[in-house]
């Protein structure tokens, strides 16, 4: 399988087929990889595109192209939104960003919970394990990521979504359903759980709740859990 690079939409020229790659990315493209003029390499929009370029010009910023072919995804019919707690360890919060793009996630919300012990992401860092977990996987459309500050702002931005919420107290044998509209927001908790709060929250708008198992599961864990049985829900 090729190499898969990444470029923003607004560095492509439809009209001129001319695409351009820039930062951390294009230096991927010339001095890790070693690609040179007359190269055909495979870019993504991140917005379903994914294109055939054939590299014009090499500078030591960016590396320019013009696209030869273009394959594009329809946008999925049921979107899975994963919303989780910040977690305290930084390692553990990038290993549930990276499974939650491999496992389908069209966008990513992290949230301060109420038994959050670290309330601070660093936005940009995050942005970019999803940009190399989205290359990785070979996915068309790039998950977004949003950080809010509590599980009240997640139910108001996705107002009309179908929440459900991961919780160890709910019954094995309450098992997750179809997904029933358009965009399906999974909550997961952090290293303490929800809130008895956050609970009740969840059953003033009309959330569901499911089980992912007898067993206590770390929260990065839940997140791997809970993604993988919807993965074939589309």
């Amino acid at each position: 399988m090729k190499n898969l690079f990444y470029t923003s939409p607004k560095h492509i020229d439809k009209q001129a087929s001319i695409i351009e790659i820039e930062g951390q990315e294009a230096q991927h493209v010339s001095r890790v990889l070693r690609h040179k003029v007359g190269d055909v390499i495979l870019v993504a929009d991140g917005e379903g595109a994914q294109l055939e370029v054939e590299i014009l010009e090499i500078t030591k910023k960016t590396v320019v192209g013009k696209k030869l072919t273009t394959t594009c995804d329809a946008l999925p019919s049921k979107k899975k939104i994963l919303a989780m707690g910040v977690i305290k360890k930084r390692d553990r919060l990038e290993f549930a960003i990276e499974k939650a793009v491999e496992l389908g996630a069209w966008e990513i919300v992290l949230f301060n919970a109420d038994h959050s012990e670290r309330n601070r992401v660093n936005s940009e860092r995050a942005e970019t394990q999803i940009i190399s977990a989205f290359k990785q996987s070979g996915r068309r459309w790039l998950p977004k990521l949003l950080v809010l500050n509590s599980l009240d702002e997640v139910f108001d931005h996705y107002e009309n979504a179908d929440f459900i919420l991961a919780h160890e107290e709910i019954e094995v044998s309450n098992q997750p359903k179809a997904l029933e509209k358009e965009h399906s927001v999974f909550l997961v908790g952090p290293e303490g759980g929800f809130s008895s709060r956050e609970v009740e929250l969840n059953k003033e708008k009309g959330g569901r709740f499911v089980s992912l198992g007898k067993n206590r599961l770390r929260a990065e864990t839940a997140v791997v859990a809970f993604l993988s049985q919807y993965l074939f829900s589309e």
